[in-house]
């Protein structure tokens, strides 16, 4: 029971998390955590976590690596930009 919770507040965290960061929809989650609390089994339960969890950190890395690519792209303007003067 309470490693159902723990699993539950966690999920949750996720949701808050990967919805604003990452643009997934409310209903997806919706539909997820009820699917999750009603027909999975602890079995299920495991596999769509770790999908989540997965998911969200190839999104995740894939964001820094674009801010990294963005950030890097904008120093060598700015030093095309100093050279120039």
């Amino acid at each position: 029971m309470v490693l159902k919770i723990i699993k539950t507040v966690l999920f949750l965290f996720l949701i808050t998390f990967t919805t604003h960061s990452f643009a997934k929809t409310n209903e997806y989650y919706k539909q997820t955590l009820t699917h999750i609390l009603t027909q999975c089994n602890s079995e299920c339960q495991k596999k769509v976590f770790e999908q989540e969890v997965q998911s969200a950190f190839f999104d995740l890395m894939d964001a820094i690596l674009n801010q990294i690519q963005f950030e890097l792209s904008q120093q060598k303007k700015d030093k095309l930009w100093s050279k120039d003067l």
